[in-house]
């Protein structure tokens, strides 16, 4: 990754101190970040690990050539929703091996905005984002936290709480998880079986399936 590292630096020098710009090294998804600029962004440093949305494009669309994931939003912890892009490094086997990403903060230049339309009642803005947008990538600093915040998305998607969940809707969590790369996570397996109060054992049986109609 480390021959990427001018080209970050070049990229920030460019486009400027509202984008964080971060480099992933995949094959450590619980320290992935290698390379980070303005971090202060989404308050994440060097050591800090993979996203939900990197772990999901792994786990379904890295065999295909998408080389990358433009203009989409992204969420910090602290709920401020950042405009996005992710470019995937490959080896030469064509394997993903990283990522490059780039998240911008537009929240100032949309306080300008709404000062502008206070002005000039005839203004039309165009909002380059909102509370509101679709969110495609969480941008948390830790994979542990990430699992746990996939389970429950995942879970609360049934509306039942887990220990009223029948056998049948369980499977489907776990299906669901599993769509996610959820399980591709070191400890994912045992947060899981700890949410959905069932063994590991039975969790891994359950993949085990899925695994096996995945590949039919």
């Amino acid at each position: 990754m480390k021959k990427y590292i001018p080209m970050a630096n070049f990229l920030s020098n460019v486009i400027g101190e509202n984008t964080e710009i971060i480099i992933h090294d995949l094959t450590n998804f619980q320290e992935s970040i290698v390379h980070i600029i303005n971090g202060h962004i989404s308050n994440r440093k060097v050591g800090d690990g993979i996203t939900d949305l990197i772990l999901e494009y792994l786990k379904n669309e890295s065999k295909d050539n998408n080389q990358y994931i433009c203009n989409y939003n992204s969420k910090t912890v602290g709920d401020n929703v950042l405009y996005s892009s992710t470019f995937f490094i490959r080896d030469e086997k064509n394997e993903v091996v990283g990522a490059m990403c780039l998240n911008s903060d537009y929240s100032e230049l949309e306080k300008s905005f709404s000062m502008i339309s206070s002005f000039l009642p005839n203004f039309t803005k165009n909002t380059l984002l909102n509370q509101t947008t679709e969110v495609k990538e969480n941008l948390s600093s830790d994979s542990q936290q990430l699992t746990l915040d996939k389970i429950d998305s995942v879970v609360d998607q049934f509306g039942v709480t887990p220990e009223r969940m029948t056998i049948s809707e369980k499977t489907k969590v776990i299906a669901e998880l599993q769509r996610y790369g959820v399980f591709m996570l070191k400890g994912a397996v045992q947060e899981a079986a700890s949410k959905l109060f069932m063994s590991e054992p039975s969790i891994y049986r359950y993949i085990k399936k899925i695994k096996r109609t995945e590949t039919v």
